[in-house]
């Protein structure tokens, strides 16, 4: 066992990208004697002071933080999945009170009345529980980052940014249709000046409907709690190695590059279908006489038109909430287009193995052009010297006919030539840096190859003319032993 060890653990925060030292003292966590332990007590940092962090006493510590911070992140996540159970619900829930209040399809088995009365009552019952819950995961929320940071210090978790995202996320949710709220006078806009002045009478319940759709942003926290991402632990690991957070905006910008077209549809059939709802109880009393089915098919289809900036005019708001409403469409629409033809333009452009395929192709057809080229060249030469030769010998007229058509030919083969020749320069201008690396490689390979097969042959020549000169050394000591005897 060493002594004097010392040893650094860094824990990366997996909601942020903070990085912790932990620094452990000692040869063995868990045979560490008490004297050990006490002189580590006395060197901990403390978490008010300059260092960020605090010591941990033993690996069990460890374990019992790592294990803290799983069970508090499995919590946070069944939070997660309650809050949205429950904002889809009262939502569902005020939208039910507002179609049956409007179309009155169940005045003939029930009153009408009492059953808003005990949907909106439904409804502010789930409103209030949604409230605890939503805390409530702020508040495990906070814990997961004490935990992380090492520290008992609650101040170190409430920031000014995370009391105002709370704020504003508990004002938001606490948005729906109260009983006996009564009507507002809603101007009706149109072309006729006459009508311009009018108003309709619009229930507040249909008011508070509209924003309980920002109850939406739980199903972003859905989607990255549940992500691939956030669950795995490495992928965690290596964004906060690389300063990323893994937040929604992350997310989505993986799946958009996975899977961009589905992502897309079903963005965009989702928007349709709440903004074209959400026109229909805007425009709805101001033309009574319309069933509510027809005034959401007429509105999906304006709300679909309107996406793609087309506008046929056919069918109009009248409203101040439905003006707002399309240009929302219009706004949201440029967007998605934009990013739709960005997507179909990636798409199409040639992955750099298919860009290397294409060019190896092409290299070798206008190898292949300037070889049969300068072949051409060669033939129409010997064409041409022939018919001089036949013209020198014979002055007719055919002969010189023949000469000028193989003239004619050979200076067709040689700009031909020239213009593959070319072709072929400026092929090998466009590649990329992958074919030169190649290219280079290859010729440095070769050169290489000869260098050796060279080397390969002053070696035997060497060796040859070693065994010739010890030849010549043993014969020439025989000669002078010959000699002296």
């Amino acid at each position: 066992m060493m002594n004097n060890l010392s040893v650094h653990y860094f824990l990366i925060s997996f909601t942020g990208t903070e990085k912790i030292e932990l620094k452990v003292d000692g040869s063995d966590w868990d045979s560490r004697d008490s004297g050990n332990a006490d002189r580590s007590r006395q060197n901990r940092p403390s978490v008010y002071g300059k260092r960020y962090g605090v010591a941990m006493s033993n690996a069990e510590t460890v374990r019992q933080r790592w294990k803290m911070r799983r069970r508090l992140s499995d919590l946070k996540v069944k939070l997660c999945d309650v809050t949205l159970i429950l904002a889809v619900s009262g939502l569902i829930l005020a939208m039910l009170d507002v179609e049956f209040t409007a179309t009155r399809v169940l005045e003939a088995y029930v009153n009408i009345e009492d059953l808003s009365f005990i949907l909106r009552i439904t409804a502010i019952v789930t409103t209030i529980a949604l409230l605890f819950f939503l805390l409530f995961y702020h508040f495990i929320d906070t814990k997961i980052q004490l935990v992380e940071t090492g520290t008992s210090n609650w101040r170190v978790g409430i920031t000014s940014e995370r009391v105002l995202n709370t704020l504003l996320e508990v004002a938001i949710c606490a948005i729906c249709p109260i009983p006996e709220t009564g009507f507002v006078a809603w101007p009706q806009l149109s072309a006729i000046a006459e009508k311009t002045r009018q108003y309709v009478n619009i229930p507040i319940s249909v008011l508070l409907t509209l924003p309980m759709f920002l109850r939406f942003f739980i199903v972003c926290r859905y989607m990255v709690l549940h992500s691939s991402q956030h669950q795995d632990t490495a992928t965690r690991t290596i964004a906060s190695l690389n300063h990323i957070a893994v937040d929604f905006r992350f997310v989505l910008k993986s799946e958009m590059y996975e899977r961009p077209l589905f992502v897309l549809s079903i963005a965009s059939l989702l928007f349709w279908c709440v903004v074209s709802w959400m026109l229909t109880q805007c425009e709805r009393y101001a033309y009574p006489s319309i069933s509510g089915f027809q005034h959401f098919a007429d509105y999906l289809w304006f709300e679909i038109i309107t996406f793609f900036s087309i506008g046929y005019g056919d069918v109009q708001v009248s409203t101040y909430c439905g003006r707002g409403l399309a240009m929302l469409t219009a706004i949201v629409g440029t967007l998605f287009s934009s990013t739709l033809i960005a997507l179909i333009s990636r798409k199409l452009i040639l992955t750099t193995c298919e860009k290397r395929v294409n060019h190896i192709i092409a290299e070798n057809n206008i190898t292949n052009e300037h070889k049969n080229a300068a072949a051409c060249v060669l033939q129409n030469t010997w064409r041409t010297v022939l018919r001089n030769r036949d013209y020198d010998k014979t002055n007719t007229r055919r002969n010189q006919q023949r000469l000028a058509k193989s003239q004619r030919m050979l200076l067709c083969s040689v700009l031909t030539f020239r213009k593959t020749r070319w072709k072929l320069r400026m092929q090998m201008e466009d590649e990329d840096d992958y074919f030169t690396a190649r290219r280079a490689f290859n010729e440095t390979e070769d050169r290489l190859q000869k260098v050796r097969q060279r080397q390969s042959q002053l070696d035997g020549k060497i060796s040859t003319l070693f065994e010739n000169v010890e030849a010549l050394t043993q014969a020439v000591m025989a000669r002078k032993c010959y000699l002296r005897q």
